[in-house]
């Protein structure tokens, strides 16, 4: 294929990939999926070994690891593994061939999927057999069976040739056992996940202050590097792009790219592709982010903080989904009338919204609580008995009983107490309808008799 032709031909390729890793990434607006599809299409584009999304914390100013993958070689001696054949040939995603000396086969390379996902063609058989050739001439199978940097080198040869995701080399000594070596790529995700990178920390933190795009050929001779990470992952960061996710003036984030793999530096395409696939995911990741905070808007009620009636009826038939035991806790404040009835509404609201503070501080990882009415809570506690779920409402009732005076305000709310029922799924109740209403006359046979107490179905 002529020179340019050829070029054309990996132009079209690339924006093929381009393209279709565009569509994944505005195809969803659940934040997560979207952060893997933008790694998912920088893997395609630009073979590298370690990928990271990492997102603006605006309130802290801090750049946080929200997605990352690392890729690491692992070389192994033993039998050939399961799918790995010992004949020569060319299919979608095997390419195996023959190694030969002096008209004797020595030996085999097999190579597995290749690393940007395309089908193995003749110009990857050609270049195999040419390295093969080479291999067969010179390896020693004893020797290099003894020798691991050898043995690395190898596989790096194969590699650069035609990356795939595993090759096997088989070498088959004139007297003696077959030997058989394995190279694979190993995915490791989420290496640095939570991570949290200091504003101007490493060139990271330099791109995400500067808004600059950083290309850099050895990243260890940049005075921006910050080499904690490198002893964190054991990944030594060589050649580097890093590119700014801003949209509409705000940042909110950083994609970075590291080590070329089979190359010693990115060129300017891999940056053109990196570039075109940030923009994108920076107006993907920025409609997420206002979708996802209008979605917590739509469930969350807006004087407590606390989950609303709708965010309620979301949970408990879920919680209900996943099994029992699961516990019902129903909340009814006392003497909150007589209180607006004295100081008004604001701090009847602010007496409210401490209740709702004062509830959530007592749950635990996993409860969920939600303003169900006027001064009516709710509480669901999954994998919770009766018992436990007893103690919870007795400290939630002694801590609206203790409080003085609503939060931000000086007045006395003393008198304000709180009556709760509980009940617990599948014992007093087979759904959300029966659990519901024997927490709900749990709650007021304690409002009937007397106030200021928990009661149980």
């Amino acid at each position: 294929m002529p020179t340019d032709a050829a070029e054309l031909a990996r132009r079209l390729r690339e924006l093929e990939w381009l393209y279709s890793s565009l569509r994944r990434v505005t195809a969803t607006l659940d934040l997560g999926e979207m952060l893997r599809a933008v790694l998912d299409g920088i893997r395609t584009l630009v073979s590298a070994e370690a990928l990271s999304l990492l997102l603006h914390d605006r309130e802290r100013d801090e750049l946080v690891f929200a997605a990352s993958e690392m890729l690491g070689e692992e070389t192994l001696a033993g039998p050939s593994p399961a799918g790995f054949g010992r004949e020569p040939g060319l299919e979608d995603t095997r390419l195996a061939v023959v190694l030969r000396r002096d008209d004797r086969r020595v030996g085999l390379v097999e190579l597995r999927e290749r690393r940007d996902g395309r089908p193995f063609d003749e110009t990857d058989r050609t270049r195999v057999e040419t390295v093969a050739l080479e291999l067969a001439t010179a390896l020693d199978p004893v020797a290099v069976a003894h020798d691991a940097e050898g043995l690395h080198a190898v596989f790096a040869r194969i590699g650069d040739a035609v990356p795939s995701q595993a090759t096997v080399l088989v070498l088959e000594p004139e007297h003696g056992q077959e030997l058989v070596f394995t190279s694979s790529r190993v995915l490791r995700p989420g290496v640095v996940d939570g991570l949290r990178l200091h504003a101007g920390q490493g060139i990271a933190g330099w791109v995400a202050q500067h808004r600059q795009v950083v290309c850099v050929d050895d990243a260890r001779s940049d005075p921006r590097h910050d080499a904690s990470l490198s002893r964190r992952t054991g990944l030594v960061a060589r050649s580097m792009v890093c590119v700014p996710l801003v949209h509409r003036d705000a940042l909110l984030g950083v994609l970075q790219v590291i080590n070329k793999q089979h190359a010693a530096r990115f060129m300017p395409d891999d940056v053109r592709l990196v570039e075109a696939l940030a923009s994108q995911a920076a107006i993907a990741i920025a409609h997420a982010q206002l979708y996802r905070r209008a979605e917590l808007a739509s469930l969350t009620d807006d004087l407590t903080g606390l989950g609303n009636t709708r965010h309620f009826n979301a949970v408990l038939p879920a919680a209900l989904v996943r099994g029992g035991p699961v516990s019902l806790l129903m909340l009814d404040l006392d003497a909150l009338k007589s209180i607006v009835d004295r100081d008004g509404h604001l701090v009847g609201s602010r007496a409210i919204a401490t209740v709702g503070r004062l509830i959530a501080e007592q749950l635990r990882p996993g409860d969920t609580a939600a303003r169900f009415g006027g001064d009516e809570f709710v509480a669901v506690l999954p994998e919770t008995t009766t018992a436990a779920a007893l103690e919870i409402a007795e400290r939630i009732r002694a801590a609206v009983e203790a409080c003085r005076t609503p939060d931000g305000l000086d007045a006395d709310v003393s008198e304000l107490t709180a009556s709760i029922g509980v009940a617990t799924f599948p014992d007093d109740g087979s759904d959300v309808e029966t659990i519901f209403r024997a927490a709900d006359r749990a709650m007021y046979r304690v409002k009937f008799g007397g106030k200021n107490g928990v009661g149980s179905a």
